[in-house]
């Protein structure tokens, strides 16, 4: 069985190294794609008041420094003598317009063929059986795959034989966190996974997508907050994450495409750490990875699995069609 490891590197690399126009940023550059909309400020009023918060111009904001102002000022404001009133739909619908209907509509123009990494991949590589780890707030690799022909099964549905399973730990533009009925819906009645994005104006009517944050403490994954707030949260979530665990503890093979296990996801690193633990047998792992970065990736990925006897190879970078 293969694990895929896809991050946000996959859809960049895939997409943005052709010139794709709007094309699903990095963490890294979001508030320099965002800048790039010239109504941003009136769009998104939290986010520029974060920026001036930080006392920084937007182009020079990652999302993790954005995410994590907004989300320390909703944990602890009421330290604060004025208590910041963060509108943290503001954000959802910009993280909609990035990572959105925009890559759904991309994702359906790429070619069916192996002459890119993904499509390489996809055509050669995966079989049924294997399970999908996407990092990625967009649908691209799903869609992708399914264009290629497998049959793909959401982790929270019932287990079918000839699928392939896709795992979203940090959830998905296509998840709906409905306010109004406290629901979650992360799957289609069948089992398969929801493709299409929700859209900015569903966060107007309370209809959120479930994206879990480049925060230090994600909320999603402590029982006593989401019973306070919407257990079906943390049931979803964590369902992603044990998928995540019985991956590492049973692959063959992991295939990392895009992704650097950064070291501030602390949890995933510790839920990482526990697969290895349960595993009876070496593990041998390709990655992907921008040759500036080769070196980087490599210690992050041996870091996070903390284990003897990786065999790491790299595979070059991700090549666009």
């Amino acid at each position: 069985m293969n694990a895929f490891f896809i991050g946000a590197g996959s859809s960049y690399g895939t997409l943005c190294r052709c010139g794709t126009p709007g094309c699903p940023p990095l963490a890294v550059d979001f508030g320099k794609a965002l800048a790039g909309i010239s109504d941003w400020g009136d769009r998104y009023p939290t986010i520029a008041e974060v920026a001036d918060a930080l006392g920084s111009p937007l182009p020079k904001l990652g999302l993790e420094a954005i995410w994590s102002h907004i989300d320390y000022c909703a944990k602890l404001g009421r330290a604060l003598p004025i208590s910041p009133s963060f509108k943290a739909g503001d954000l959802k619908r910009a993280l909609l317009l990035l990572y959105g209907q925009a890559c759904d509509r991309e994702a359906e123009k790429l070619p069916i063929s192996e002459k890119y990494t993904l499509g390489c991949l996809l055509k050669n590589r995966m079989q049924a059986g294997d399970v999908v780890i996407s990092f990625n707030y967009d649908t691209l690799i799903e869609r992708l795959a399914k264009r290629f022909g497998h049959t793909l099964q959401s982790v929270c549905g019932a287990s079918r034989p000839g699928t392939v399973k896709i795992v979203k730990p940090h959830g998905s533009a296509s998840w709906c966190l409905d306010l109004k009925s406290r629901k979650v819906i992360s799957m289609a009645a069948d089992g398969s996974p929801l493709l299409d994005s929700l859209i900015e104006s569903d966060v107007l009517e309370e209809r959120e997508p479930l994206l879990l944050g480049a925060v230090p403490i994600k909320s999603e994954l402590i029982r006593e907050v989401q019973q306070a707030c919407v257990l079906e949260v943390f049931e979803t979530i964590m369902r992603q994450w044990r998928a995540v665990v019985e991956a590492v503890r049973d692959a063959d093979v992991f295939i990392v495409v895009g992704y650097s296990f950064p070291k501030e996801d602390q949890y995933g690193r510790f839920l990482l750490r526990e697969g290895v633990r349960l595993r009876s047998k070496p593990i041998a792992m390709e990655f992907h990875e921008v040759p500036a970065r080769n070196s980087s990736t490599a210690a992050s990925i041996m870091e996070a699995f903390s284990a003897k006897g990786i065999h790491l190879v790299w595979k070059g970078e991700v090549q666009p069609p």
